[in-house]
């Protein structure tokens, strides 16, 4: 039988797997330019680049695309903390 901490654990595994999933879509499209950017630089400024726009056009936009945004910037958050959390002693 599962426990609650097995089904946080894979819901948090599928909110990295959205947010690794990104990140190879956007660097792949830096290197059809010859850009090689690392993953947490990239992490970092998407999840900067959704919480700038949620803060600034939250309340003029429409409210799926703002909930889109905030898991896409959750995903994101996910992706930076699992090294963390595996290091923790959570496997994810």
């Amino acid at each position: 039988m599962l426990s609650l901490e097995d089904a946080i654990r894979q819901f948090m595994q599928g909110l990295s797997l959205i947010g690794n999933a990104m990140n190879t879509f956007i660097r792949y499209l830096f290197s059809l330019f010859g850009i090689d950017v690392p993953d947490t630089i990239i992490r970092i400024a998407t999840l900067i680049l959704t919480i700038l726009l949620v803060w600034k056009l939250g309340e003029s936009m429409n409210k799926i695309v703002l909930f889109i945004l905030i898991f896409l910037a959750v995903s994101q958050l996910t992706g930076l903390l699992t090294p963390l959390l595996n290091t923790a002693g959570w496997k994810v």
